[in-house]
């Protein structure tokens, strides 16, 4: 279902997905909240592309009158990097204006490869409710989701991140550990402007969790693992650590 307040946006996504995304076989479409609850109550779609920005109410707006989800958020919004972030930290799924052909057809095999996230989509989405209120970037919490749990944590909580095919460990204070589907390229991508280092190709730690840093360019963290530093990296961590 597409929930979008331009006549336009809806057409050409609608277009877009008749052409790229033949799995998707039924469409309906909303311009307002009002008209999109009762037809979402009734057509039950799987996938909901929702407008953030519509006049009178938003598409928070919409998620938030909705009692039980059972389908997936894909937000469609014109740029806004802080808003993006939010959503990005709260492991919901978005489209920029003009949806582009690509980055659809990535966003419907995210959908079908994982479908994780719509039995959780409410909690997901208030924790970006949450972190987007903040107003600082600097005080969202993560939200890692897997097929049985969500989890939502701060930022200092995370000592490292390693690679492990295209999974994620994530290795948290009192020895926790987090296996996320996401791959270490997109913790990267999301955690930019966070201060992590991407110190390995397998490895992306938090500064603040470094105890040591040796002669063998090995890093002593504070949960007593070592890290790997790669050779081309050792001067990018130590020009970091020396502002640290």
């Amino acid at each position: 279902m597409i929930v979008d307040d331009e006549q336009s946006s809806i057409d050409l996504l609608q277009w877009l997905i008749g052409q790229y995304c033949p799995d998707i076989t039924a469409i309906k479409t909303a311009r307002s909240v009002q008209e999109a609850i009762p037809s979402i109550q009734s057509f039950k779609p799987d996938v909901l592309f929702l407008d953030i920005q519509m006049p009178h109410q938003s598409g928070f707006d919409l998620l938030t009158t909705i009692d039980n989800w059972n389908f997936e958020v894909i937000f469609t919004t014109a740029y806004n990097e802080f808003a993006i972030q939010a959503i990005r930290f709260s492991a919901l799924d978005y489209l920029l204006k003009p949806v582009d052909e690509s980055e659809l057809k990535k966003a419907v095999e995210r959908y079908k490869a994982k479908r994780i996230y719509a039995p959780a989509g409410q909690l997901l989405f208030r924790n970006f409710i949450q972190n987007i209120s903040h107003g600082n970037k600097n005080k969202f919490k993560l939200a890692l989701a897997d097929t049985t749990e969500v989890k939502y944590v701060q930022l200092d909580e995370i000592i490292r991140l390693q690679a492990e095919s295209n999974y994620t460990h994530i290795f948290l204070t009192g020895n926790k550990v987090f296996v996320s589907a996401k791959t270490l390229k997109e913790y990267d991508e999301i955690l930019q402007g966070h201060k992590f280092l991407r110190v390995h190709k397998s490895h992306l730690v938090n500064p603040a969790h470094i105890d040591a840093y040796d002669r063998q360019g090995i890093l002593m963290m504070s949960d007593g693992s070592r890290v790997e530093v790669a050779r081309r990296k050792k001067e990018f961590l130590q020009q970091s650590l020396s502002g640290k």
